[in-house]
């Protein structure tokens, strides 16, 4: 089989029972089977046989082009290390129909609109790609697009000649073969046509379940049950999802009694001391470098100071996490002890802060953890107390914005995160639901931790600021969880509005830092201002988030509109014109001379023919020959009138062909076709269109390439694509390639950078008063689209982009493994 023949694998009963045993097990909609080995035919033919390796780097032809594929040895130094593996495991794709396929890990593929399943993707480039770049993993064919025949020979006659008569000499060439195509009915592509005013749609749909579902009855059933108790009827609300989890009272508390401190579960009622401390101050954990008696002292270091401050605030119970949580041994105890944290902080009288001193350096250190900024915000009161064995001081919380707190030496309000909220929390403003996630978790990630609680322990951090909570789940990453807590509590649409932000581009952090760094830079950098100087309250969301996929930074979407984008070639062009009356005189030119050419031949042949008898005749008497003769003669030249009339007619045929396919375009079949590579607006519209006539123009703003004219909201085209020789190219990220996406409904161009060639485009919000457009490439191995780049689009794209049901996109840097 070869890498091509989709769904045409035939399988045995074994491979059947594997395959429906797989997927009722696996998470993923794609699976990886291993299918025996089928006959490989008579060795006598092998030389029938297409090459398998789909990375040669050979030119080959199938389904009416010529492709090259990629090189091996580019690809893997492309992403870097990936190396390509030949094994033969297959994975199963059922596509939105339900049909199911096998197929091994190939070259880039894309979506067929008109067979909905899995294609390679022949991606079309510019000569000097082809010539100058290798391809990725995908395969290239030559920049070309369907133009009749009869309007490329017209335009070769038409163009522009230094010398005159070479010039006349191409057009009494090319007269004869214009006028036999006119003739044949398939060439009078002139007319207008009718056409579907819709974008071609993308057949796609992802049957997995939500690792986190927004709504309990798309989870898996194993998870709905255990979410709901196991009955749907029960009436009751999902518990992690619940603000009921809060704690009322401390769980524990150490209190006074006639002079002894004891620890007591009797908390009713009794008010109490918040003790916050950090282990770079007091090391209370035994470990590798911390002995158990050192451990020890410490901890009765923090519980003197913790009494001698308690009872100098008039108060009798403290509450001290090394005593009040629950042991590490009882873990779900012990992670809901953690959690709730916030909880005691809201209830307690006050906050003590314990330092073994109280210079600024100290000061700062606690400032810097990111467990502490939480216990500070929601104190109860605006002064927290800073307690050490010398002195007390009493700090308000927007003083600890300037003395404890660090936001680096941004004067910009904007980037002081941990300023505003202490604004927030001191009731100085308001900042939106919005907002308030959006700088919590700014102000979270630019701290330190001792050691990792869980992989998501900012979420949970940010958990203890918010309204609704979620639990806590070990195999999630850090972006499920911020995910998850997102969609838990009314954020005003994050995850949606994060889908269409276009952060600055990054060197991909997932092959070169630390999983924990690379999550939270992505998250930050989708919150954070965007190349279209956008803020995410700046977007109004045109798709909703249905839950958070299995696979990392992968999000399931639903209700966003999807077009695909069509990379082997231009299509032929249906458009409807404006009929003038030069467009009138043309056809009657190209008509009226096929008439003309048809009369004089006519007169010529019949009554030369006529004359050469009756000169021949010598019964015919004299006087009757010389009328005829005459009459003849007149006939005769009439003909011959005709014809050169018609002949000069002929010699406007290529302009007059030029006119009738040309002419202002009123509305034209909508397609988004792009390309590898740059070109001039005029050589791509004669490509396109066959000659150049201004119908492209760039884009005034859908690319942070885009150009414009100082006086009207209008598109020039950038000079380094106009004049290379003398402007260089902008500098691109790593990895990245430059493409053109040319829009046939809006007839514009624009200029983007992206890793691979996108096969999609999902329209999932507007901002400005224009559509936000995220392109992503397609993996057929998990059926997921992975995130390439952002687009602006013009609003009335909407109504002619077909709505789309589940499908699962990746947000994150991610490079397909080819192996």
């Amino acid at each position: 089989m070869g890498s091509d023949d989709i769904g045409s694998t035939s399988k045995t009963p074994d491979a059947q029972v594997k395959s429906s045993s797989t997927s009722t097990m696996s998470e993923k909609q794609e699976q990886a089977v291993t299918v025996p080995k089928k006959w490989k035919g008579n060795p006598k033919w092998a030389f029938w046989r297409r090459n398998k390796d789909p990375y040669s780097g050979k030119m080959y032809f199938e389904s009416g082009y010529w492709y090259r594929r990629p090189k091996r040895e580019y690809i893997e130094k492309e992403f870097q290390g990936f190396p390509i593996t030949d094994d033969e495991t297959e994975y199963r794709h059922r596509d939105i129909y339900g049909r199911e396929s096998y197929q091994k890990k190939d070259v880039l593929q894309y979506i067929s609109p008109t067979e909905s399943h899995p294609r390679p993707l022949l991606v079309q480039a510019t000569p000097e790609v082809m010539k100058n770049q290798p391809a990725g993993d995908w395969r290239r064919v030559k920049l070309d697009g369907k133009v009749p025949m009869v309007l490329r020979i017209s335009e070769w006659a038409l163009n522009k000649e230094s010398n005159f008569c070479m010039k006349y000499l191409k057009i009494v060439v090319v007269v004869p073969v214009i006028l036999i195509l006119l003739s044949m009915p398939l060439d009078k592509a002139w007319d207008d046509q009718e056409f579907d005013d819709s974008y071609t749609e993308f057949p796609n749909y992802t049957w997995d379940y939500p690792k986190h579902a927004r709504n309990r009855l798309d989870a898996r059933p194993d998870q709905e049950r255990n979410a709901m108790d196991g009955s749907l009827k029960s009436g009751t609300k999902s518990p992690d999802l619940s603000s009921k989890v809060r704690l009322l009272r401390p769980r524990l508390l150490i209190v006074s009694n006639n002079g002894k401190w004891q620890l007591t579960s009797d908390t009713s009622r009794i008010p109490y001391a918040f003790i916050s401390f950090t282990a770079s101050h007091f090391s209370f954990r035994p470990s590798a470098t911390v002995s158990v008696d050192q451990a020890e002292s410490a901890r009765r270091t923090i519980e003197g100071l913790a009494q001698q401050q308690t009872q100098a605030a008039g108060l009798e119970a403290y509450w001290v996490d090394f005593r009040c949580c629950a042991p590490d041994e009882e873990v779900d105890l012990h992670t809901a002890d953690v959690h709730r944290m916030c909880d005691v902080i809201r209830g307690a009288e006050h906050i003590l802060v314990m330092l073994p001193d109280l210079s600024p350096a100290r000061k700062h250190e606690w400032g810097a953890r990111m467990w502490t900024l939480p216990e500070a915000l929601l104190a109860r009161k605006q002064e927290i107390q800073f307690c050490s064995p010398k002195e007390t001081k009493t700090i308000s919380k927007l003083s600890m914005a300037d003395q404890v707190w660090d936001d680096g030496d941004a004067l910009d309000g904007d980037h002081q995160p941990t300023r505003l909220l202490a604004e927030h929390y001191s009731n100085v403003l308001t900042l939106g639901r919005l907002e308030l996630f959006i700088t919590a978790l700014e102000a979270l990630s630019s701290r330190t931790q001792n050691g990792s609680f869980s992989n998501g322990d900012i979420a949970y951090a940010l958990m203890g600021l918010l309204h609704y909570r979620i639990p806590l789940d070990r195999t999630d990453t850090l972006f499920q969880a911020l995910a998850q807590l997102s969609l838990a509590n009314d954020s005003d649409r994050l995850i949606e509005r994060m889908v269409c932000m276009f952060p600055p581009p990054t060197v991909p952090t997932n092959l070169h830092s630390p999983k924990r760094q690379e999550q939270e830079n992505l998250f930050l950098a989708l919150t954070a201002p965007d190349q279209y100087h956008s803020q995410l309250w700046d977007i109004e969301p045109l798709c909703q988030v249905a839950g958070v996929a299995t696979q990392d930074q992968t999000l399931i979407l639903d209700s966003c509109r999807g077009v695909s984008i069509r990379w082997k070639g231009f299509p032929s062009m249906k458009y409807k014109r404006s009929y003038g009356f030069h467009k009138f005189v043309a056809e009657v030119v190209l008509r009226s001379g096929a008439f003309w050419s048809g009369l004089g031949l006519g007169l010529i042949i019949k009554y030369a023919w006529d004359y050469a008898d009756k000169s021949s005749d010598p019964k015919i008497p004299d006087f009757y020959n010389s009328n005829d003769y005459a009459r003849d003669a007149g006939l005769i030249f009439l003909g011959v009138v005709a014809v050169i009339f018609a002949f000069l007619l002929s010699l406007g045929a290529p302009s007059a062909v030029r006119r009738l396919y040309g002419g202002r375009i009123m509305q034209s079949a909508p397609w988004l076709v792009g390309f590898e590579g740059v070109l001039p607006a005029a050589d791509l519209e004669r490509i396109v269109f066959g000659n150049n006539e201004g119908r492209l123009t760039y884009d005034p703003s859908s690319t942070p390439f885009c150009e414009r004219a100082p006086d009207e909201r209008i598109g020039v085209e950038p000079l380094w694509i106009s004049n290379p020789s003398s402007y260089p190219r902008p500098s691109l990220p790593q990895g990245h390639r430059l493409f053109t996406l040319v829009d046939t409904g809006s007839l514009t161009i624009s200029v983007f950078s992206a890793r691979r060639p996108p096969s999609v485009a999902l329209v999932c919000g507007r901002e400005g008063g224009m559509l936000r457009a995220v392109l992503c490439h397609y993996e057929r191995s998990d059926n997921c689209l992975y995130k390439e780049t952002v687009v602006r689009m013009d609003s009335v794209t909407l109504n002619q982009a077909k709505g789309l049901s589940w499908v699962k996109v990746g947000l994150g840097d991610n490079w397909r493994r080819l192996g």
